[in-house]
């Protein structure tokens, strides 16, 4: 639904990118209780916090579905103003730095080509899921 969304109300995607960003950030902030990842977060998710323990269960859940966002996010990418391209770049870094190296794996071989012919502005989506190599 959320990835519906991010393709067809363009009037909402910033408010969905920035809550897919907080999602990850946070969860990694709480279970990491890194101080500075933690002053980062906006003050409403530090006064609403969640436990360690709870946060650490929410990275690893949010890690198994890094493969799908991603193949969201790259196609959103592709798919906005290069104005917009910041924002979906960031959540795509977000979500990058809880992937497991499978996933950094495949998503480097079906980028690889997009990045060789960038010059040429000629590059086919990410598909909906990355899948093995």
């Amino acid at each position: 639904m959320l990835s519906h969304i991010l393709y067809t109300q363009v009037e909402l995607r910033s408010f969905v990118l920035r809550a897919l960003r907080i999602l990850v950030n946070s969860n990694v902030a709480f279970a990491s209780q890194d101080p500075i990842l933690l002053d980062k977060l906006p003050p409403g998710v530090r006064a609403d916090g969640i436990h360690q323990k709870e946060a650490v269960k929410n990275v690893e859940f949010l890690r198994n579905q890094a493969e799908s966002w991603l193949a969201v996010l790259f196609n959103a990418f592709g798919s906005v103003n290069r104005e917009d391209r910041g924002m979906v770049g960031e959540v795509i870094a977000a979500w990058i730095s809880i992937a497991g190296d499978t996933v950094l794996s495949s998503l480097f071989y079906l980028c690889l080509p997009c990045w060789l012919t960038a010059s040429t502005g000629h590059c086919s989506s990410i598909p909906q899921s990355l899948g093995p190599l």
